[in-house]
């Protein structure tokens, strides 16, 4: 019952980090949705330490297990317009085919280089424990 509760407790508080970057996107009037200022907000606070991984590792574990159940009322949405998929699919579906694609490479990219770092950071801290035995 406590890891529900505190993987609850994470869920809650990504999806109020989400809102509030939303928020701040929309105030400053941002050309880009408040979830990409949110991932970069996100970033910096890991990298500089702020945020611990496992402060929101078990609530990011939950909500990507169940991201299909985040994606069902558009497949709803896709089947309440099969006129405009008649007219224009072909083009919906490569754009959709591209934007994929780039989502991910980029993501195969950046988780790449997320794991370069991160084995680099781990080798220069073990050299350097070696060093100083």
């Amino acid at each position: 019952m406590k890891r529900i509760v505190y993987t609850l407790m994470q869920v809650l508080g990504l999806i109020a980090a989400w809102y509030a970057a939303d928020r701040a996107s929309a105030w400053l009037g941002l050309p880009f949705s408040g979830g990409v200022v949110g991932l970069v907000v996100m970033v910096v606070l890991l990298h500089s330490g702020l945020l611990r991984p496992t402060a929101i590792e078990h609530g990011a574990d939950w909500l990507l297990s169940n991201m299909l159940l985040f994606f069902i009322p558009l497949v709803v949405s896709v089947v309440q317009f099969t006129g405009l998929l008649k007219q224009d699919g072909l083009r919906l579906f490569a754009a959709i085919g591209i934007g994929f694609t780039c989502v991910m490479v980029a993501t195969a990219l950046t988780v790449e280089w997320a794991c370069r770092f991160e084995r680099g950071r781990r080798l220069r801290r073990l050299r350097s424990v070696r060093g100083a035995q």
